[in-house]
Formats: C-alpha cells, structure tokens, sequence
C-alpha cells in the first residue's frame, strides 16, 4: 500500500455524508474490512474503489488510487479538475498534505539566512512539491469557474 494513503478512503466517505456502515452494505464488504481499507491495514481491490467513487460521487478517488497504487499511475496527469463537490475537497486535502512538510522544509532551510548546496538540492525538491500543489489549487479553481460558467449559462438561457 502506498506511503501517501492518509485515510483518502474515509476522507471522501466523509465527505459525502455517509456513515461506514451504509458504505460498508453498499459496498457489499464487512464494516471490519472497509476499516482496514480506510485505516491502510489493507489493499483497496480496484473494483471496490470504482464502487466508492461511484457511492462517495468522487471520481478523484480512483485517479488517486490508481496514481498511488498502480505502476501505470506515473502516465495519469498531475492536473485533474474536479467533477463534483467531494472531488472539489479532496483536491483541497491533497493539496493541504502536501503543502505542511514543505512549508516545514523551506523553514528549516531558511533558519540561518543561507542556502547551502545540500540545502539547495533539497529546496529544488520542495519547489517541485510546491509545484504538485499548484496543479492542485490550479484543478479546484478549474472546477469553481466552469461551475460558475455552467450556472451564467443556465440563468441566461432561462431568461431567453
């Protein structure tokens, strides 16, 4: 199981309002086993995350667990807008865990006033974090002005 899971599982059932044991019938898996998935005591099937991306209304969640948990996950783009509100969150908490340690880091780097040339090779690594964050922050305003379009259109059209 990837290193990156932090309960992504929970978090977008969560999101969507929905308690572990409705998702747990829904998902036709014991309530024992969806909290061994959603605590990375055990490996999500592909087939069961496809069911709670389609209960929890989060397609993210499979690009996630693919991008996480798949050798192909390295060809899946980085940028992903957001096809519902949860999806809209979870970007949100993606971006969020990923921005902490960097913040960390480049505080740490900065605590005596000088780049050293270990230290340089680390913030390269911290700028391109910062840069995965982006297209993540980058994702979520795709969604809000396409949502925002979406509705203009509509009242325009209802007006006509």
């Amino acid at each position: 199981m990837s290193k990156v899971c932090i309960c992504y599982y929970k978090t977008c059932r969560e999101s969507a309002g929905i308690k572990q044991e409705d998702a747990a019938a829904w998902l036709n898996v014991s309530c024992r086993s969806l909290s061994d998935y959603e605590n990375n005591k055990a490996r999500v099937p592909d087939d069961i995350v496809d069911k709670m991306s389609e209960l929890y209304k989060s397609p993210m969640l499979a690009w996630w667990h693919l991008k996480n948990n798949s050798v192909l996950g390295k060809y899946l783009p980085d940028v992903v807008v957001p096809k519902t509100e949860v999806d809209m969150v979870f970007q949100g908490i993606l971006a969020k865990d990923k921005l902490s340690p960097i913040v960390d880091g480049i505080k740490q780097i900065m605590s005596d006033g000088m780049i050293d040339d270990v230290e340089e090779d680390i913030l390269e690594d911290h700028i391109e974090d910062m840069r995965i964050v982006n297209n993540k922050l980058t994702s979520i305003i795709l969604w809000h002005d396409a949502r925002i379009r979406i509705k203009k259109e509509s009242r325009i059209n209802a007006t006509h």
